[in-house]
């Protein structure tokens, strides 16, 4: 399809046939629905036409009054919106007097807007062909919703620098190439630079030498998008010191989404880290007056243990003598004696055999920290059972009902272990032995969580809690010889071996009713015995 030209007539001649009379309503349209604000005045200032956008724009509409009194009439004010201003710096009067194209910013608050409304005005003079100016034309345009989001961006610059410079942490940007684009003021006082030196500097320019290649890796992780969190990085102060950071930074890019950089939050650290080097320090040299001290008590032990040993062994010799001399004695001078000589003698053997077993028990006893410690797999089971047949061996007369729990396994020593079960069941089939039917327990109470505890509970003729705490004292004893025979180191023994497997043990009872011995292994600190509910010891 071609399109049909709608007249023949030449350019200039169409053109001038559209200021014929027949085309003024068309001009007039084209005027009065323009979008910015037209108006027109003459040569002497008679304002002349407004369209329906300068009406809204100015408020008010087409005045008669002289040129020197639009301000006021107009209520026309400059852009601080509180001063009047002057007629003669109106662009529609500046053009008048022949500027070419004067502008200007501007504030309108009249009746028809209190609230004011901030307006752009550009005026151009109309000249005829020699030159003389005809009149003017008046452009103006809304800039009000304009100025106010300018105004709050403004706002919002200032308290985000506000926010940015009184933060407690330094602010750093720099761009593709590593070079500062911004730094806050408390960034350049933990460096040492002023702003103005700071924004001469270049990423490399404080970063510790030796973190140089690290720190080329993270730039490449930033042009990858990739953000991230430094912890103990090292910076270099203008005077050459190092300060110790926490760096968290991640990518900036344009409004196109093109990376142009990288931001980075900075925290000194400096304080953190040399508490935690005084910590540290503090518990080096705790730990090297606990190897002090524990190294002294272990030869102290180590001495004590041995002068036991040694006592213990050197006394055997002499009670042999004593032993012999007073049975050789009672055999071949026996119809010297009278019965009180014969039972003076009987008082000496027997005196001396006691004294045998304490000394067997004090080289048991220096025995159990002096024995290497061989940790394995445990069956407790298996080993209270052994320890069970083994007794009624013993004693096949008595009537005694065990009740020994099954799949109970452990880390330890093995023959320390039995041990531990050997004194604790042994003293359970000592002191029940008054029963018509002794009953002899081992388990473990129902677990909560804390670990496993262990027991070997009988019911016997058990003890008095008052005297709880001679329970594991060496040679301490709650029975008479005459009730119960022992040497009073069974259960200290069984202590220092559960010790040594890094747990406790403690005991509970109620006399004639039996006693309970409950022990751990392998707790993180083997403090004194807690209360244990009395349901657990069966009293």
């Amino acid at each position: 399809m071609t399109a049909t030209p709608s007249s023949t007539l030449p350019p200039d001649e169409l053109a001038e046939s559209l200021f014929q009379p027949q085309y003024q309503p068309l001009l007039r349209a084209i005027l009065d629905n323009a979008a910015e604000g037209l108006a027109v005045a003459d040569a002497k200032g008679q304002l002349l036409y407004f369209n329906d956008t300068a009406r809204k724009i100015l408020g008010v509409g087409l005045v008669a009054d002289a040129p020197e009194v639009w301000s006021d009439r107009y209520g026309v004010f400059l852009p601080d919106t509180t001063t009047l201003c002057p007629s003669e710096r109106l662009p529609i009067y500046r053009a008048l007097h022949g500027e070419a194209s004067p502008e200007e910013d501007l504030f309108m608050r009249n009746e028809t807007h209190p609230e004011g409304r901030h307006v752009h005005s550009i005026a151009r003079p109309v000249r005829d062909s020699q030159g003389n100016i005809l009149g003017v034309t008046l452009s103006l345009r809304d800039t009000h919703e304009q100025r106010m989001a300018e105004a709050d961006q403004r706002r919002t610059e200032l308290r985000f620098k506000l926010l940015v410079e009184s933060a407690q942490e330094g602010l750093w940007t720099v761009d593709v190439s590593g070079n500062t684009v911004y730094a806050n003021r408390y960034l350049c006082q933990m460096l040492g630079y002023t702003v103005e030196e700071m924004l001469t500097k270049a990423l490399f320019d404080v970063i510790c030498p030796e973190d140089i290649p690290l720190m080329h890796q993270y730039v490449e992780d930033r042009r990858q998008g990739k953000s991230a969190v430094l912890n103990d990085f090292r910076l270099v102060r203008k005077d050459g010191t190092v300060l110790w950071t926490l760096v968290s930074t991640g990518p900036l890019y344009d409004e196109t989404g093109k990376h142009i950089g990288a931001m980075a939050m900075i925290t000194d650290i400096s304080q953190r880290r040399q508490a935690e080097e005084q910590v540290r320090q503090l518990n080096a040299e705790l730990e090297r007056r606990i190897a002090e001290r524990t190294a002294q008590l272990e030869f102290s032990n180590r001495e004590l243990e041995a002068f036991a040993y040694s006592v213990a062994h050197d006394l055997r010799a002499p009670l042999r003598s004593i032993s012999n001399f007073t049975l050789a004695l009672s055999e071949d001078c026996a119809d010297k004696l009278d019965a009180t000589g014969q039972d003076y003698l009987q008082r000496i053997r027997a005196s001396s055999q006691r004294m045998a077993e304490l000394i067997d028990g004090i080289l048991a006893l220096s025995r159990v920290n002096r024995t290497e410690f061989v940790e394995t797999d445990v069956n407790l089971s298996g080993i209270s059972r052994s320890i069970s047949e083994q007794l009624q061996r013993w004693q096949p007369e008595r009537t005694v009902r065990f009740q020994l729990q099954d799949g109970l396994v452990d880390r330890g020593d093995s023959q320390l272990l039995r041990l531990v079960l050997e004194n604790l069941m042994g003293n359970a089939w000592k002191f029940s032995r008054e029963k018509p039917v002794a009953e002899i327990q081992f388990g473990t109470l129902p677990e909560t969580g804390s670990g496993r505890v262990y027991f070997v509970r009988d019911n016997g003729a058990g003890f008095d809690m008052e005297y709880q705490r001679k329970l594991f004292g060496v040679f301490q004893r709650l029975h008479t010889q005459q009730e119960f025979e022992g040497n009073g180191v069974g259960l200290a023994t069984v202590q220092r071996i559960i010790r040594r497997h890094g747990g406790r043990v403690w005991g509970e009872g109620q006399v004639g009713q039996g006693a309970t011995f409950f022990f751990t292994l392998h707790e993180p600190t083997a403090l004194a015995a807690p209360p244990v509910a009395s349901s657990a010891s069966g009293n």
